[in-house]
C-alpha cells in the first residue's frame, strides 16, 4: 500500500492543479449569426482639453427575438473619466436586462476631464493581469506559499490535520478567482460554458478630436439572442471509433493516402500535390502539409504542396469528423479538412455524390472559417461561416468537427454549432431525384490538404510568406453510434410566391415605362462580366444596350436581367418580347435558377435579331420544385457582334398549371426509356413502379448490397396468381429496335418473365446475379407501352439496373448512363479507380486512375459482357481514349473464358500508343468461330506488353462503338494510317542530295522538303513486303497534299525495281487530293513488291521544294 503521506501528497498536487487549471482561460467560438445594429453619436466632434464628452450609445435589435443579459463598455479616452463613476479599467460598462424584437435603446454616457487626484484612485482599481478581478495575483501567492508548506509538513510527518484545512482553503481560493475569470472571458469572447445560449459580441467606433488630437472611441457589446441556441457538441452515445495524434516519426500509410496531382488539376489551383518529406512530414506530435516555393533558372515559378486522404482504408458512413488544426496566414493559401464520397459512381461524380467541407479557411482572413455543403446537378451548396474577433486561426489551433446524421449534418468550431444543413437532394438534370438523404447516405473518406491559389481563394502574391507558414494538424478523430436510422424524409420547404400583374405578367416594367436604377437588386439590373463592356439606358419605353465596346468571352459578360420571378411546379409559362438591333446579330434568352446552380428552368436559346423590331414568343415548362426567386436572362456577350440591341415589352405569363399527375414519360438523359431504373428514387426508392403481391414482401435492399429490388414471393404464388412488377407510359416509338437489359437473381431452376411492347422473355435464373439483354422492335399496332416482371412461383429473386436502351451492339458506348453495361476490373496485385468524369471532360467519359498497373495486362480492364457476335460476319470497333502520360493500352473483343480459360480474342488483341490528346482506334475483323452471343469487350489497362507502370496517371476512354460492316476488301499494306505517330512497316528513305525531315503524326506522314535532290527516289516513303498475283486487278487510294504544285509519283516495284504499276500524280498548292491509281498485275506472281510514293525530283517537270502530307493508304484487290 502507500504510505499516507504519498496520499496526501499527491492529493495535494491534484488539487493544486485543478485550481490551477480552473484560472486558465475558456476559449469559445464566437457565434457569427446576424448581428443588431450598433452605434455611438457624440454632441459634437471636436473638443477642447477642458469639455466634457456627451454621447449616445445606440442598439437596434434587428431580430426576431428578444436580446438579453446585454452588456456595453465604451473605452474610456485617455485623460478622462466617467461623470457616473461606473467606469473602471479605463472602460465605462453598462447592463441592460433586455431589447424586445424590433426595439431601440438609447444609453447616454458622459466623459469627464480627468483631475489631478484621479488618477490614483482609477489606476488603484486596475488590474492588468486578469481585467476585472484583482485576486488573482493574492491567490497565486497563497497557492505558492501553501504547496511549499504542504510539502515540508509531508515530508516532517506532522500537521495532517492541518494539511487537509490549507487544502480546503487553498482549493475554494483557486476556484473563485477562476470562475470569475472564466465567465468574464466567455462574456469577452463567445460562449459563456454554463448556459445553452449563444453570447455574442459586436463593436462600433466614432473618430472625435481632442485638443487637436485624434481619437477613436471604442464601443463593445455583449448579448445573448434567446432564439439562437449555442448548442454544444455532445459526445453522448458516441464511441470513438479511429484517431491519428500524428505522435509517430512518418505518416501511418496504413490509413492515410498520398495522392498526387499536377498543378491546375482542379480549381486553377497552382501547386502541384506531391509525394514528399518536405511537404508533408510529422513533427513534435502534429501533422505538418508544407507549401514550398521554386523558382527555377528560368524564372518560372512552381508550388507544391501535400494532400492525404483516407479513401478506401478509413471510409465512414455517419458520425463526429473532428480535427484540431492552426493554419497558414497568407494570399493564396486555402487549407482544408473535408470528405468525400469513396464511391462516386454510387450517384455520379462531384456534386452528385456530394461533399462536406469540414473547414475551409482563406490564407488572406484566416479570423474566419467555412463550412460548406456541396451536392446536386447543377451544383448547389448550403454554406456557413465562424468568425473570430479576438483571435486568429492562423495564431492559435482551434477545433473543428462535423457531425453528419441521417438527414441532419451540423458544423462545430471549438465545440460550438455554427452551421446546420438539411435540405439536400442528389439528382441530375434529365433524371429523377434520388431519395433522401442521398447522396449523404453512402461511405465517405477524409481530405486534409494545403491549396496554393486558384478560382476562389486567389494566387498567391509577393506577400505570400512560404517560409514561415505551414498547416499544422494536431489530431484527427472519428467517432460514431453503434446504430442510425435512416428513415428520414426531407424536410419540405415553404416557398412564397408572389402574385402577378393584373395581365398575369410576372416581370416588372416589361414595358420599360420607368426609368428605374439599373445597378440595383430590384427589378431589371444591367450586368457586364469577364470582359464585357456595355451600356444601357431605358428610354421611350424601351431598353437601349449601347455602347458594346467588347462582347466580352461568354454570353453573360453582356447581360440584362431580372431576378425574383415565382415559379411553381407544373407550371407552363410563355415568355414574349419585342428586340431588334442596329445590324443583324444573334442574343440569348433563357430562365434560370440562380439559388439552384443557375439551373435552366427555360434553355438558353438563341434568336437571331435583325434591325427590324419583332416579337418573340417562347415556352418552356417548371418540373423542378418551386422557386420564388427564378430570373429571366437576356445575353447579349460573346456573340460576334457589338451592334446595339434594343429590347421592349417583355412578359412571362402563367398559361397552365398541372400537378404533374399526367406528365407524360421520355427518355431519359442516359437514354433509357424506363423511369428509376435502379430502384434510387421515390418513396421507399419505389418511384414510378407498380407492384402487384399478397401477403410477401417487396423492398429495396440496403445501399450496401447495390439497393436491388428485393421480391419475396410467398407460398401460393402461381401463374394464375403471380407476383407482377411493372411500369406504365414508356416512351417507345413505333418501328425503333430496341434494347431491354437487366440484372436478376433467384433459385437455380426458377425464372423471371418480362414482356415489353406484347414480347415476353424468360431469363432462366441460376442463383447468381446475372445480366439479361433481349432485343425487340416496337410495333405499330401494340399500343402497349408498359414493362413487366412475372414471378410465377415462391422464392427470393432480386431485380436491378433495368434498362431500355435503343439497340446497339455495345451498350452505352458515350457513357452518358455511367458506368451502366460495364465492369471495371481491378486485379488485388494492381491499383486503380474508374469513375464517369463529367467535370474534366467536355463529353462524360470513363476515367481511371491507375496507382499500379500489376503485372499482367489483363491486370486491370473495362468491360461490357454479352457482345453478341455471328459467324461470317464483318465488323467495325472504334473507341476513342487518352492517357496523361504515354503508355500503350490493348483492346479487343473476345470469347468469355470463365468457365474453361479459353479467352480467344475474336478480334485479334491490338496494342496502341496513349497520348494527351484523344485518339480514335480500330479494329475491323470478321467472326470466324461460331456465333456467340455472350462474347466480352475488353480493354485491357494493366502492364501491357509486359511493362509494369507504378507512376499515378489516368486514363479516359469514351465513344465505344461496334458495327455490323459489309465485307472489305482487305487492306495489304499494314499500318496504312500511321497509327499512334508509328511508321511501322514502313520506311522513310532520305538520300542525298536530297534533304528533308518526316515526322508521323495524327495519322499522316509529312515531310518538310527542303531540296528536292537530283531524282524522285531521293525523298521517297515506302512499304516492302506485298504479294501482288499475276492477272488481279488492284487499287491503290491516299491523300496527299502539297504547300506548292508540283508532281509525286506513285509506282510498285519489284526488288530489282521492275515496274508493276503505279502513276504521276499532279498537286496542286494547298489543295488535298484523293489519290486513286487502278492496275492489272500482267506479271508474274512476285511475294515481296514494295509501293513507293517518290518526292524528290520529277524529270521533266518544275520541282519545287514544299511540305507534303500522306495519309489513309490503301491497296485493295478489286477483282
Amino acid at each position: 500500500m502507500l504510505k499516507r503521506s504519498k496520499i496526501v501528497a499527491g492529493v495535494a498536487v491534484v488539487f493544486l492543479s485543478m485550481a490551477t487549471m480552473m484560472m486558465m482561460p475558456v476559449f469559445a467560438a464566437e457565434d457569427t449569426n446576424r448581428a443588431p445594429e450598433l452605434s455611438v453619436q457624440t454632441d459634437k466632434s471636436e473638443y477642447s482639453d477642458s469639455d466634457n464628452i456627451a454621447g449616445i450609445v445606440k442598439v437596434n435589435n434587428l431580430s426576431t427575438n428578444p436580446l438579453t443579459n446585454i452588456e456595453i463598455k465604451v473605452q474610456v479616452p485617455e485623460g478622462y473619466v466617467t461623470e457616473d463613476g461606473k467606469g473602471s479599467s479605463g472602460e465605462w460598462i453598462y447592463t441592460i436586462a433586455q431589447i424586445a424584437k424590433g426595439d431601440t435603446s438609447e444609453t447616454n454616457v458622459v466623459f469627464t476631464p480627468k483631475k489631478a487626484d484621479q488618477g490614483a484612485v482609477q489606476n488603484a482599481n486596475n488590474n492588468p493581469g486578469t481585467g476585472d478581478f484583482s485576486h488573482a495575483q493574492l491567490w497565486v501567492c497563497i497557492l505558492l506559499i501553501s504547496a511549499g508548506f504542504i510539502v515540508f509538513v509531508v515530508k516532517k510527518k506532522k500537521g495532517k490535520k492541518l494539511i487537509t484545512v490549507l487544502l480546503v482553503i487553498t482549493m475554494i481560493g483557486a476556484m473563485v478567482p477562476a470562475i470569475c475569470m472564466s465567465s468574464a472571458y466567455a462574456a469577452e469572447t463567445g460562449t459563456e460554458s454554463k448556459t445553452n445560449t449563444a453570447t455574442n459580441t459586436i463593436t462600433a467606433t466614432k473618430d472625435i478630436t481632442v485638443a487637436g488630437k485624434n481619437i477613436t472611441l471604442l464601443v463593445k457589446m455583449t448579448f445573448e439572442n434567446q432564439g439562437q441556441v449555442a448548442d454544444k457538441l455532445s459526445y453522448e452515445g458516441y464511441n470513438l471509433k479511429w484517431q491519428d495524434e500524428f505522435n509517430e516519426t512518418t505518416l501511418n500509410r496504413d490509413d492515410w493516402n498520398v495522392e498526387t496531382h499536377d498543378a491546375g488539376w482542379v480549381n486553377q489551383e497552382k501547386q502541384q500535390y506531391v509525394d514528399s518529406a518536405e511537404n508533408i512530414y510529422l513533427k513534435d506530435g502534429k501533422l505538418v502539409l508544407q507549401p514550398i516555393k521554386t523558382v527555377d533558372q528560368n524564372g518560372v515559378t512552381s508550388y507544391t504542396s501535400g494532400r492525404i486522404t483516407t479513401q478506401n482504408k478509413e471510409n465512414f458512413k455517419y458520425g463526429i469528423f473532428e480535427t484540431r488544426v492552426k493554419v497558414p496566414k497568407g494570399q493564396g493559401y486555402l487549407p482544408a479538412f473535408w470528405l468525400m464520397a469513396a464511391d462516386e459512381n454510387k450517384y455520379g461524380q462531384w456534386p452528385r455524390c456530394g461533399e462536406i467541407d469540414a473547414m475551409e479557411v482563406m490564407g488572406q482572413d484566416t479570423s474566419k472559417a467555412y463550412a460548406t455543403l456541396h451536392f446536386g446537378n447543377p451544383h448547389n451548396q448550403s454554406q456557413g461561416t465562424s468568425t473570430l474577433s479576438n483571435d486568429t486561426f492562423s495564431d492559435t489551433y482551434h477545433d473543428f468537427a462535423v457531425e453528419w446524421l441521417p438527414g441532419k449534418i451540423n458544423w462545430y468550431m471549438d465545440g460550438v454549432l455554427f452551421h446546420s444543413a438539411d435540405n439536400w437532394y442528389s439528382t441530375t438534370e434529365g433524371q429523377g431525384e434520388i431519395t433522401y438523404p442521398a447522396p449523404f447516405d453512402q461511405q465517405f473518406y477524409m481530405i486534409l490538404n494545403l491549396a496554393v491559389g486558384g478560382s476562389w481563394v486567389g494566387n498567391p502574391d509577393e506577400t505570400t510568406d512560404f517560409n514561415n507558414q505551414a498547416y499544422s494538424i494536431d489530431y484527427v478523430k472519428v467517432y460514431q453510434k453503434d446504430s442510425y436510422d435512416e428513415n428520414v424524409t426531407k424536410p419540405e420547404s415553404s416557398v412564397t410566391q408572389r402574385d402577378p400583374a393584373a395581365d398575369g405578367n410576372y416581370i416588372i416594367n416589361g414595358d420599360f415605362a420607368t426609368a428605374e436604377n439599373l445597378t440595383d437588386d430590384k427589378d431589371w439590373k444591367f450586368i457586364t462580366a469577364l470582359g464585357g463592356d456595355a451600356q444601357a439606358v431605358i428610354n421611350n419605353n424601351k431598353i437601349d444596350i449601347n455602347n458594346i465596346t467588347n462582347g466580352g468571352t461568354a454570353d453573360y459578360s453582356v447581360q440584362l436581367v431580372q431576378p425574383n420571378i415565382p415559379l411553381k411546379k407544373g407550371g407552363n409559362y410563355q415568355v414574349t418580347f419585342d428586340a431588334w438591333a442596329d445590324e443583324a446579330r444573334t442574343m440569348k434568352v433563357g430562365v434560370t435558377g440562380p439559388d439552384n446552380g443557375y439551373v435552366r428552368y427555360m434553355a438558353d436559346t438563341k434568336l437571331d435579331l435583325t434591325t427590324q423590331k419583332s416579337k418573340y414568343t417562347f415556352d418552356f415548362s417548371m418540373k423542378q420544385a418551386d422557386d420564388a426567386n427564378g430570373r429571366m436572362e437576356f445575353n447579349m456577350g460573346n456573340a460576334g457582334s457589338t451592334a446595339n440591341i434594343h429590347i421592349t415589352n417583355v412578359t412571362l405569363k402563367k398559361i397552365s398549371q398541372s400537378d404533374g399527375s399526367n406528365e407524360a414519360k421520355t427518355v431519359l438523359a442516359d437514354g433509357n426509356y424506363v423511369y428509376n431504373a435502379n430502384f434510387q428514387e421515390g418513396a421507399n426508392h419505389l418511384g414510378f413502379w407498380n407492384i402487384k403481391l399478397e401477403n410477401g414482401k417487396a423492398y429495396v435492399t440496403p445501399l450496401e448490397d447495390g439497393r436491388r429490388l428485393k421480391i419475396e414471393a410467398p407460398e401460393g404464388t402461381t401463374a394464375s396468381k403471380p407476383v407482377v412488377i411493372s411500369q406504365n407510359g414508356l416512351a417507345l416509338t413505333a418501328g425503333i429496335n430496341y434494347a431491354l437489359s437487366f440484372k436478376a437473381e433467384g433459385e437455380s431452376g426458377k425464372s423471371i418473365q418480362a414482356a415489353v411492347a406484347g414480347k415476353t422473355f424468360d431469363a432462366t435464373l441460376d442463383g447468381k446475379n446475372n445480366f439479361y439483354s433481349y432485343s425487340f422492335t416496337m410495333p405499330a399496332t401494340s399500343g402497349v407501352n408498359d414493362i413487366a416482371f412475372t414471378i410465377s412461383k415462391p422464392g427470393v429473386y432480386y431485380l436491378d439496373e433495368i434498362r431500355i436502351a435503343e439497340d446497339t451492339l455495345i451498350k452505352n458506348g458515350s457513357f452518358n448512363a455511367g458506368l451502366a453495361g460495364y465492369e471495371a476490373f481491378v486485379d488485388t496485385s494492381a491499383k486503380a479507380t474508374c469513375v464517369v468524369d463529367s467535370i474534366t471532360e467536355k463529353n462524360v467519359a470513363a476515367a481511371l486512375t491507375i496507382d499500379n498497373t500489376g503485372d499482367a495486362a489483363w491486370k486491370i480492364q473495362l468491360k461490357q459482357n454479352n457482345v453478341e457476335l455471328v459467324k461470317d460476319q464483318w465488323y467495325k470497333l472504334t473507341l476513342d481514349a487518352k492517357s496523361s502520360i504515354d503508355r500503350k493500352l490493348m483492346f479487343a473483343i473476345q470469347r468469355d473464358g470463365s468457365g474453361d480459360n479459353n479467352w480467344d480474342p475474336y478480334s485479334g488483341e491490338q496494342i496502341v500508343d496513349l497520348k494527351s490528346g484523344y485518339q480514335k482506334f480500330t479494329i475491323e475483323f470478321q467472326m470466324t468461330k461460331a456465333t456467340d452471343l455472350k462474347s466480352i469487350l475488353s480493354i485491357s489497362m494493366g502492364a501491357v506488353d509486359g511493362k509494369q507502370i507504378t507512376t499515378q496517371h489516368q486514363i479516359c476512354i469514351d465513344n465505344i462503338n461496334l458495327e455490323k460492316i459489309a465485307t472489305p476488301g482487305r487492306n495489304l499494306l499494314k499500318n496504312s494510317n500511321f497509327v499512334n505517330g508509328s511508321i511501322d512497316n514502313w520506311e522513310s528513305a532520305i538520300t542525298a542530295p536530297g534533304q528533308a525531315t518526316a515526322i508521323f503524326t495524327d495519322n499522316k506522314a509529312t515531310y518538310a522538303i527542303t531540296n528536292v535532290g537530283s531524282a524522285d527516289w531521293n525523298v521517297q516513303l515506302k512499304q516492302s513486303g506485298i504479294t501482288l498475283e499475276q492477272g488481279h486487278k488492284y487499287k491503290v487510294t491516299f491523300k496527299a497534299k502539297s504547300t506548292e504544285a508540283r508532281t509525286i509519283k506513285m509506282a510498285m516495284l519489284t526488288t530489282k525495281y521492275d515496274w508493276y504499276g503505279g502513276a504521276d500524280i499532279a498537286l496542286t498548292k494547298d489543295v488535298t487530293k484523293d489519290v486513286v491509281a487502278e492496275f492489272t498485275v500482267d506479271k508474274a506472281t512476285d511475294m515481296n513488291m514494295t509501293m513507293v510514293v517518290s518526292m524528290g525530283v520529277i524529270d521533266g517537270v518544275a520541282t519545287p521544294a514544299s511540305t507534303i502530307t500522306l495519309s489513309d493508304f490503301s491497296l485493295v484487290e478489286v477483282q
